[in-house]
C-alpha cells in the first residue's frame, strides 16, 4: 500500500473523544465504590507567618480521615528546593496550602477545610519583578539561596553572580563578538523596556489524581499529570523513598496540558496520603486552584537594544531578561537560559550580549508553559525589529528576509543550523495577509493596521525515549509507547510511523500508552519532542521487529534476510521459487503435541525494540558558547489585521495567518490544527489574559468569568483564519520531521503589537494589549500632539 508519511489519517481516538466513551482521568473518580477524598485549605496571603494552626475540631469530625499539615514527616524536598506543597511557617504565595484534608466524602472534607483554624501575621509581599529586585525588598524567598544545594537543577552558571537583590536566584550569560564596538559603527538604534504579563494555562480538565492502595503496599495511581515514567513515577519514588517497583502510574486521556502538568505536586501528595490512609484516595482541583495551586508561566522583563546599518543589517544586539519565577527556586536552570535561547537561532548577531536572570515573587510557582518563556522572551526583539523597519523606510518582510540565518550557518552560539524554513513561513502569511500594502480603512472610530513577526525556539535534550512493537502470531501489530497524549494527536503520528514501515492500515496498529507496568521508558512530552524522540524511537522498535521477522522467514526458505521484505501479513521473497509467504502461517506451534523443526523458531510475539537518545549536547563555556546547544530548532511567522477602537482602545483580530516549519509533517491535519489552536491561544494571552492580585496579593480573578480566555466571537471568521506548513526537512527526525506546537505562538504577540501601530500610531511595549492600556496609550499620543 501507498505510504503514510504525510498523510491526514483521522485520529485513532476520535471515535472515543466524540463519542464520549474515552475515559478522561477526572472521570476514574466514578470507577470506585469507595474513595477517600482529599482537600486543601490554601494560604489567602501572598507572604505571611503561621503562628498558630489548630487542626482538633476538623480532626474529630465523623469522616476525617486523615488531616496532613507543613509538619508531615517522610517527604524528602531536597530535590525540591522551597517547592514544599504545604507551608509550615510561613507562606510564600496566596494558595500555597497549609493543611491537607482526607475524609470520607467530599463534602466531609470540604466542612472539614472550614473547621481549621490559622493564626496569619501578614507579612510585606513583593508580586512583581520592580518590587523584587530592590536591593532591600520587603521579602527575600529563598534565603538560603547562597548556601543551599540547588539539587537537580545545579548547572555551571546557575549561581546568580553580581546579584543585585537577594532575590536574583539564577542566571545565565551567552555573549559573542563585541556589542559596544558594533553599537559604535551601527548608523542606527534602537531600544525599548519591555514586558509581559503572569498568567495560567487552561486545560478544560483540572489537575487531579487518584491514587490505589495495593494488597502488596505497593501503589496504582491514575492522573493527568504528564510524563508516567520520567515524571510522575519518578518523582515519587524520589521525593517519598518509594521503590520503583512498588509504584505504578496510568496515564488516561488527559483533557489539555500545555505545559501545566509537567510538576508532580499533586501525585507526590497524592501519593503520600494514599500511604499514610492505606486507602484509595482522589485528589481533584477545582478551576480556583488551577490557578492558585498549579503552576503559571514566567513573566519577563527584556531591555534590549538593536543596532544596525541603514541597509537594515543588523549588526548588534544587547539583551536583558530578567523571569519571575514566583515563589519556588526550583526552576533556575530552565528560566532565563532556555526562553532567551529561541532568541538566538531567529536571526544573525555578529555581535550578541546576552545577560539573564531569574527573580523570585510571592507570587504562585512558574513553571513550563507552551512555548516555556519564548514568548515572552522574543516579544520585545521583534517589535524593536519592525520598529527598525519603520524608522529606515523597509518593509517589515524584507528586513527580516535580510536577517533571518540560513541553513548552513551557525548562530550566535556556535551552533550549526541544519533545519529552518522560516523565510518560506514569513513570505506565506504575509502574501495571505498582505502586509505590505495599506488596508482600507473604514470611515469612524475602527482603524484597521496590519503587521508580521516570526519566532524561534530550541529543542531541549530531555532524555531518551523507547517504544516496543509486537509482531503477534496473527500478524496483528501492538505498538507499545508512554509519551503523553495532551491532545495534539501525538499517538496518530506515531501509529503512522508504525504503520508505514509494516506497509499496513493505520487501523492495523493497536496501541497501549501510558502504562509504567507495561509500557517502556519515556521521559515526557515537553519542548515539542515527542515527534521527534519518540518518533525516532518507534521507528527503530519498528526496524528491530521488522529484522527479526526477515531473519526467521529466510531461515525456513533458505535465503539471506536482504532477499525478504515484510509487507504486513506477508512477506514478499526474492530468489525463491514461492515468491509471497503469508507469516502468520510460519510460526512454529506451540502445542505439546506437536513435533518437528518448522516454522519461526523464535516463537510468537516477534518483539522489536526502539530506543532514541539525542546526541549529547556540549557544554556551555564560560561565555556561553557551544558548537551543539539544543537537538534542533522549531521556527513559525505570524501576520496580522487588526482594528483599533480609537474611542475605547478596544482590539479585533480581523484575519490572522501561521505558518510553521514542522520538518516533514507526518500527519498533515493534526499539524494545521495545531497551528490553529496555537493561535487561538496565543490571541488570548496577548490581548486578555493576565493574573490580577488584590491587596493581599490573591489571584482575583481565579476563574472564567473574569480571567478572559478568548471565545470563539474573539476570534476571526474561519475564511480569514489561514495555516500554512513550510517544511525543511530535520536530518535526523523521523522521516524529516520534527515538532512545532510551542513556537506558534511566538510571533502572534509582537505582529497583533505592530499592527495596532499600524492602525493608530501608538507603540505597545507589553502584554496583554487589554483595551485600558491602549486607551492610555492613544490619550497619551493625543495630549503630545496638542502639547506641540
Amino acid at each position: 500500500m501507498e505510504g503514510l508519511i504525510g498523510k491526514s489519517e483521522i485520529r485513532i481516538d476520535a471515535y472515543d473523544k466524540v463519542t464520549g466513551k474515552g475515559l478522561y482521568a477526572s472521570d476514574y473518580v466514578n470507577q470506585f465504590p469507595v474513595l477517600a477524598h482529599m482537600k486543601a485549605l490554601r494560604s489567602p496571603y501572598a507572604h505571611a507567618k503561621i503562628k498558630k494552626l489548630d487542626i482538633s475540631k476538623a480532626k474529630a469530625l465523623d469522616g476525617v480521615i486523615y488531616i496532613m499539615t507543613g509538619d508531615e514527616p517522610g517527604i524528602d524536598w531536597d530535590q525540591y528546593p522551597k517547592a514544599a506543597i504545604i507551608a509550615k511557617d510561613e507562606t510564600l504565595w496566596a494558595g500555597q496550602m497549609v493543611a491537607l484534608v482526607c475524609a470520607e466524602t467530599k463534602e466531609i472534607a470540604e466542612n472539614a477545610v472550614e473547621l481549621i483554624k490559622v493564626d496569619y501575621e501578614k507579612l510585606p509581599a513583593v508580586l512583581d519583578y520592580y518590587a523584587a529586585i530592590n536591593p532591600n525588598p520587603v521579602s527575600v524567598i529563598d534565603p538560603e539561596y547562597e548556601t543551599r544545594p540547588l539539587g537537580f537543577s545545579d548547572r555551571p552558571g546557575d549561581r546568580a553572580s553580581n546579584r543585585v537583590s537577594p532575590n536574583v536566584v539564577g542566571a545565565f550569560k551567552m555573549h559573542a563578538g563585541d556589542v559596544p564596538a558594533a553599537m559604535e559603527k551601527a548608523e542606527v538604534i534602537v531600544e525599548g523596556e519591555f514586558w509581559t504579563g503572569k498568567k495560567t494555562a487552561s486545560p478544560l480538565e483540572c489537575a487531579n489524581a487518584i491514587c490505589r492502595y495495593d494488597s502488596d503496599g505497593g501503589i496504582t495511581m491514575w492522573s493527568n499529570g504528564a510524563g508516567v515514567h520520567g515524571v510522575i513515577k519518578q518523582g515519587i519514588c524520589r521525593i517519598l523513598g518509594i521503590k520503583e517497583s512498588m509504584v505504578r502510574v496510568i496515564q488516561p486521556y488527559m483533557g489539555g496540558s500545555f505545559g501545566s502538568r509537567l510538576n508532580p505536586y499533586v501525585e507526590i501528595i497524592t501519593a503520600l496520603m494514599c500511604l499514610r490512609t492505606k486507602r484509595t484516595v482522589s485528589f481533584q482541583f477545582n478551576r480556583e486552584e488551577v490557578f492558585t495551586g498549579a503552576p503559571s508561566n514566567w513573566p519577563c522583563i527584556t531591555k534590549v537594544k538593536l543596532g544596525a546599518m541603514k541597509d537594515g543589517t543588523i549588526v548588534a544586539n544587547d539583551y536583558y531578561l530578567a523571569e519571575e519565577i514566583g515563589a519556588c527556586v526550583n526552576n533556575t536552570f530552565f528560566s532565563g537560559r532556555l526562553s532567551s535561547s529561541g532568541v538566538i537561532p531567529v536571526y544573525r548577531f555578529p555581535n550578541l550580549r546576552m545577560d539573564t536572570c531569574a527573580v523570585a515573587t510571592n507570587t504562585v510557582p512558574a513553571a513550563e508553559y507552551r512555548g516555556l518563556g519564548c514568548p515572552e522572551s522574543e516579544f520585545g526583539i521583534e517589535c524593536l525589529v519592525n520598529q527598525l523597519a519603520d524608522e529606515l523606510g523597509i518593509s517589515p518582510v524584507e528586513i527580516r528576509m535580510k536577517n533571518i540565518i540560513d541553513k548552513g550557518e551557525r548562530d550566535a552560539h556556535g551552533e550549526l543550523i541544519t533545519s529552518i524554513g522560516l523565510k518560506k513561513c514569513l513570505q506565506s502569511v504575509a502574501d495571505a495577509v498582505k502586509v505590505e500594502e495599506e488596508p482600507e480603512q473604514d470611515t469612524g472610530v475602527w482603524k484597521k493596521g496590519r503587521g508580521c513577526a516570526v519566532g524561534g525556539k530550541q529543542n531541549t535534550p530531555l532524555g531518551r525515549s523507547e517504544a516496543e512493537v509486537w509482531y503477534n502470531s496473527d500478524g496483528s501489530i501492538q505498538l507499545f509507547i508512554s509519551c503523553d497524549e495532551n491532545g495534539m494527536g501525538a499517538t496518530t503520528a506515531l501509529a503512522q510511523i508504525a504503520a508505514n514501515e509494516f506497509h499496513v492500515p493505520l487501523s492495523e496498529i493497536k496501541v497501549t500508552k501510558g502504562d509504567t507496568a507495561i509500557t517502556p521508558y519515556d521521559n515526557y512530552s515537553a519542548s515539542s519532542r515527542t515527534t521527534y524522540n519518540t518518533g525516532n524511537a518507534v521507528k527503530l522498535a519498528c526496524e528491530d521487529a521488522i529484522a527479526k521477522l526477515k531473519e526467521e522467514v529466510a531461515r525456513v526458505y533458505g535465503l539471506h534476510p536482504s532477499k525478504v521484505e515484510i509487507r504486513g501479513r506477508k512477506a514478499i521473497l526474492s530468489g525463491s521459487y514461492i515468491q509471497e509467504a503469508d507469516i502468520p502461517s510460519l510460526f512454529k506451534p506451540t502445542s505439546m503435541f506437536t513435533q518437528g523443526n518448522w516454522g519461526l523458531q523464535k516463537g510468537t510475539p516477534v518483539v522489536g525494540h526502539g530506543l532514541f537518545c539525542p546526541a549529547p549536547i556540549h557544554q556551555w563555556d564560560e561565555k556561553g558558547l557551544s558548537d551543539r546547544v539544543w537537538n534542533w530548532f522549531q521556527y513559525s511567522a505570524a501576520a496580522v489585521e487588526v482594528a483599533v477602537n480609537e474611542e475605547t482602545g478596544q482590539v479585533k483580530v480581523l484575519k490572522i495567518a501561521s505558518s510553521a516549519d514542522t520538518g516533514n509533517p507526518i500527519n498533515p491535519k493534526l499539524v494545521e490544527v495545531q497551528i490553529e489552536g496555537g493561535v487561538h491561544m496565543a490571541i488570548g494571552f496577548s490581548i486578555n489574559e493576565e493574573h490580577i492580585f488584590n491587596e493581599d496579593g490573591k489571584i482575583a480573578n481565579a476563574n472564567f468569568s473574569d480571567y478572559r480566555l478568548p471565545t470563539i466571537l474573539d476570534m476571526p471568521t474561519n475564511e480569514n483564519v489561514h495555516a500554512f506548513i513550510n517544511p525543511d526537512p530535520l536530518p535526523d527526525g523521523p522521516h524529516g520531521a520534527k515538532g512545532m506546537a510551542e513556537s506558534i505562538t511566538i510571533p502572534v504577540g509582537p505582529a497583533i503589537a505592530h499592527a495596532i501601530y499600524k492602525a493608530v500610531g501608538v507603540r505597545v511595549t507589553g502584554y496583554p494589549m487589554t483595551a485600558e492600556r491602549i486607551l492610555a496609550l492613544i490619550n497619551e499620543k493625543k495630549a503630545k500632539e496638542a502639547a506641540k
